[in-house]
């Protein structure tokens, strides 16, 4: 399906620096835990333009329908940043605005994307935006998802993940589109490619770090790594 697109701004994409991408999810509560660092460009998902301008962050991008965004808010964010670049497009979409978002963010080539997710809201929305960091070719950027206290990295085949413990010491391993074959290190119990991780499947969740760091190797497969903090291990 061809989606007709509304650019609303300059449409001028050289003044974009894409070193260090944040998008800032639209859902219903603004991201509880930021990426380290500052953004070079930061992209707000229709609500999440005023979960930004809260952050006191800069938007140099808006994406989606709009169902949710106020139109208050984006006509002073475009009057005293006439650059911005706004991305419209119709409510009867293929694709969700986050989708939309990791999108316009992938065709900027960037160095590093975070996205910046308060969670919450509908179970639907949350499990579809979750599964989008598996698709191809999000699955393959350099990219690091902040939702609500977790944190979630997609890997897949051929892919190395090195994993800190101040992410999170409790790690969840979710294959996703199938079944995965993984080698780990630095977990209580680490997996190796002889012992399948299946979709659907619950072998993955809740490992622990035995240290400071860990190491995710896919052979096979795609999988979400899910890290949360839990209490210290003895």
């Amino acid at each position: 399906m061809t989606e007709a697109v509304s650019a609303e701004a300059p449409w001028n994409l050289a003044h974009l620096d894409a070193r260090c991408v944040w998008i800032i999810d639209g859902g219903p509560n603004g991201p509880r835990r930021l990426p380290p660092g500052e953004p070079s460009c930061v992209i707000a998902v229709d609500r999440g333009l005023a979960h930004a301008l809260r952050l006191g962050l800069r938007p140099h991008v808006v994406v989606g329908d709009f169902d949710s965004v106020d139109t208050g808010v984006l006509a002073r964010t475009r009057a005293q940043w006439p650059d911005i670049v706004v991305r419209r497009h119709p409510p009867n979409k293929a694709h969700s605005d986050l989708d939309l978002a990791l999108s316009f963010a992938w065709g900027l080539d960037p160095q590093h994307i975070a996205l910046a997710s308060g969670a919450g809201g509908r179970l639907d929305h949350l499990l579809t935006s979750v599964s989008l960091l598996a698709r191809p070719p999000y699955a393959a950027l350099p990219l690091v998802a902040y939702v609500a206290t977790s944190v979630v990295r997609a890997a897949t085949a051929a892919m190395t993940v090195e994993l800190t413990a101040d992410d999170g010491n409790l790690l969840t391993l979710l294959a996703v589109g199938g079944t995965a074959h993984v080698q780990t290190a630095g977990l209580r119990w680490n997996l190796t490619p002889a012992t399948p991780l299946r979709s659907a499947a619950s072998l993955g969740l809740s490992n622990e770090f035995i240290g400071p760091a860990a190491e995710v190797r896919v052979a096979t497969g795609t999988v979400l790594a899910l890290q949360t903090h839990g209490k210290p291990i003895p």
